[in-house]
């Protein structure tokens, strides 16, 4: 039953009296993986010797339902109940026994089991963080009750088996729960351990509430001691028993740089037993690290522990700054085989996230959190550090502009990084535009999210799709083929419809001062908000190249004229002829020469938009790409990152002096960009005729 993972402690409040011949909702599956919204299902289970007609019975709150009038439960049998027959089916294999109205909430929701007359039978109330599993949280897991004949509180749920490999759908619908005992285990609670994090060889203890109605019969404690690449084998001791059912131990120390990992096994007087945390979660174990004391630096520091084998000789193997081509790559397990460790600089203080994916990519890798234990507000980061020093000072900077500009980019920080112990300088933190990254920024996050890479043919080809894949391009597919039939009034109708103007013209005009020449083709997230009225935005990505660089610069050159026609349709290379057809990408023109995007084209064509788009790049180069708002940052990063760059140089045995010439050599540069790129606009025609930005004119 998908009852999600844990849950901000929801108190689960059951019927007063059994259910008649035991009948009890049994399985609930609320958050499919995938944005499979459609898969969600109840099951009623009963546990009675005789058959149960619940004929007029009701399924009430989060969702709607009335049993026919001649429904019966075999003993010992199930119903299913969904919200999609024909999805239910798709992944389960048979046919459930009816469709409710309405959806289950994701964070969290009640479920009312009503007989003919009205009374409820059982209240249900779940949620997704807290006491509950967080493997029910669109991992795959379903919510599965463990006894039938015991009260339906927190303490009686648990996460069914995850599916090996990538999250999908899970769950035991129309069968013995995975997790079903024929008592109420022990329930083990307020676990603590001291000290939180530890020295070399200090000793933890580990102490729990531990509490059954049939009397506890034992309490063992089991912890595993794991490094890179390296689980050494679990041992087990005796908990003591101590006052009022708290149970204590004491756990050996273990060595710089590695995870001990705890978990609690409790039995009843009668033999049934539960494990803490659960073995189906996410998270099968409580994680310490153990460390020495931290290097002093100014910005964060990380550590990056593979723990499993695989996954500890790709690091070994990857060449740091390794550049990678091609789509996107599988989703990872729902339990990762590797831990991050990221310091505060100020405070010194660990956070360790264990049991997380942290997969290779393009110039780093990235760390995706677990949804109850994200960094912050992010659930995915991206920690990375390209082929040229540059990038990881323009990148940070480019969306800053964004942010000043009134759109919503992804942050960043420097983090000082660790791969299995080995030090490798400093990398730029990127937040990665996802669900989480919209809720941040106050967006409803159940849209349709899309990512333009330069790869692939056509619409569907470039946009790789990050959100509800399942369901298809038709919405983006739709837009352009909107735009490219209409032009004029008609089109610039359309464009107000279906498109945050406002937002989309700062993320144009943002493009224009930053000389962003891979960020209309290609290079960036677009986003289809739910519900009939939602509007399109786009975000920024990749802004690497911007700030005056593409990839035919020489030396310390600063690109600056990059024309205020670039991206729009008819657009066409400097010096290219009129009687011929602009090229296609890579084929014509200089190196940084693009063709038109699938939306950059229409949209920047249109002539009211174009007006609005030159009147707000005005602005911007007036008000916010100035001297006085960037020139403290350059010189504010440039003081941060001096003692990192010495140090890195250090680690790739580089001339650090040298090193620091480079870092001003390219803050220099930013500056440059800036002045020339701010002139080179004001300068243009079509800039200084573009008048007041009016947003009146958006409406």
């Amino acid at each position: 039953m998908l009852l999600r993972t844990l849950v901000a402690v929801f108190a689960l409040a059951v019927a007063a009296a059994p259910a008649p011949a035991g009948v009890v909702i049994n399985e609930i599956f609320y958050h499919a993986p995938d944005d499979l919204d459609d898969l969600q299902f109840i099951e009623l289970y009963n546990s009675g010797d005789k058959p149960a007609v619940i004929g007029g019975w009701k399924l009430a709150k989060g969702v709607k339902y009335q049993f026919p009038a001649d429904t019966t439960i075999p003993a010992d049998s199930y119903v299913v109940v969904c919200k999609n027959l024909k999805e239910f089916k798709r992944h389960y294999g048979f046919d459930a026994g009816g469709q409710f109205i309405g959806s289950l909430a994701k964070s969290g929701d009640t479920i009312e089991l009503r007989d003919g007359s009205g009374k409820v039978i059982e209240r249900v109330q779940y949620g997704s963080r807290g006491v509950w599993p967080v493997s029910a949280d669109g991992y795959g897991a379903s919510l599965e009750r463990i006894c039938p004949t015991a009260d339906g509180e927190w303490e009686n749920w648990a996460p069914s088996p995850l599916a090996a490999g990538a999250p999908r759908p899970s769950g035991t619908p129309g069968k013995k729960n995975a997790s079903f005992a024929p008592r109420l285990p022990p329930v083990v609670e307020k676990v603590t351990i001291a000290p939180p994090h530890a020295k070399p060889g200090e000793e933890l203890r580990v102490e729990a509430d531990v509490r059954s109605l049939d009397g506890v019969g034992s309490v063992e404690l089991s912890y595993q001691v794991a490094g890179p690449g390296t689980e050494f084998a679990e041992k087990s001791v005796a908990m003591t028993a101590g006052a009022k059912g708290r149970y204590s131990v004491t756990v050996p120390g273990a060595k710089a740089g590695q995870i001990i990992r705890i978990r609690i096994r409790a039995a009843d007087a009668k033999g049934t037993t539960r494990s803490f945390p659960n073995e189906n979660d996410v998270r099968p174990a409580l994680s310490v690290y153990v460390h020495d004391p931290f290097e002093s630096a100014k910005i964060p520091l990380g550590f990056v522990i593979n723990v499993g084998r695989a996954e500890f000789q790709s690091a070994q193997r990857d060449a740091p700054g390794g550049f990678r081509f091609g789509g996107p790559s599988p989703p990872g397990p729902a339990r990762g085989r590797s831990a991050f460790v990221y310091v505060d600089p100020k405070t010194q203080t660990p956070t360790l996230f264990d049991f997380v994916n942290i997969p290779l990519r393009s110039g780093g890798r990235k760390v995706h959190f677990h949804k109850d234990r994200p960094l912050g507000d992010m659930t995915t980061i991206n920690l990375m550090y390209e082929y040229m020093d540059r990038f990881v000072l323009a990148e940070p900077l480019a969306y800053e502009v964004y942010r000043k500009a009134g759109n919503a980019a992804c942050r960043t920080d420097f983090v000082r990084t660790w791969v299995d112990g080995r030090p490798i300088g400093f990398q730029l933190l990127i937040e990665q535009p996802n669900k989480a990254f919209l809720r941040h920024n106050k967006v409803n996050p159940d849209g349709n999210l899309y990512k333009c890479n330069w790869f692939g043919d056509g619409v569907v080809g470039t946009h790789e799709k990050h959100a509800h894949s399942h369901a298809g391009h038709d919405d983006l597919v739709s837009l352009v083929n909107d735009l490219n039939k209409t032009k004029g009034d008609e089109q610039w109708g359309v464009i107000k419809k279906n498109v945050d103007v406002e937002q989309v013209i700062n993320y144009f005009a943002v493009n224009m001062l930053l000389s962003h020449w891979d960020g209309y083709f290609n290079n960036y997230f677009v986003y289809h908000a739910p519900g009939k009225n939602g509007k399109w935005t786009m975000y920024p990505w990749d802004q690497d190249k911007t700030w005056g660089f593409h990839d035919g610069i020489q030396g310390y050159e600063v690109f600056f004229d990059m024309p205020t026609t670039f991206g729009m349709t008819g657009d066409r290379p400097p010096g290219w002829p009129k009687n011929q057809a602009p090229p296609q990408v890579f084929s014509g023109g200089p190196i940084w020469w693009r063709p038109p995007g699938h939306l950059s084209g229409p949209l920047l064509a249109n002539p009211q938009f174009r007006k609005l788009f030159l009147a707000r790049t005005k602005e911007l180069a007036e008000t916010v790409y100035t001297k006085d708002e960037f020139f403290p940052l350059i010189k504010e990063m440039g003081e941060r990152l001096e003692d990192e760059v010495k140090l890195r140089a250090t680690i790739r045995r580089e001339n650090p002096k040298q090193a620091v010439d480079v870092l001003h050599h390219n803050l220099d540069s930013l500056r440059e960009h800036l002045t020339k790129r701010r002139a080179f606009l004001l300068d243009r025609d079509e800039i200084k005729t573009a008048g007041k930005f009016d947003r009146s004119e958006l409406k």
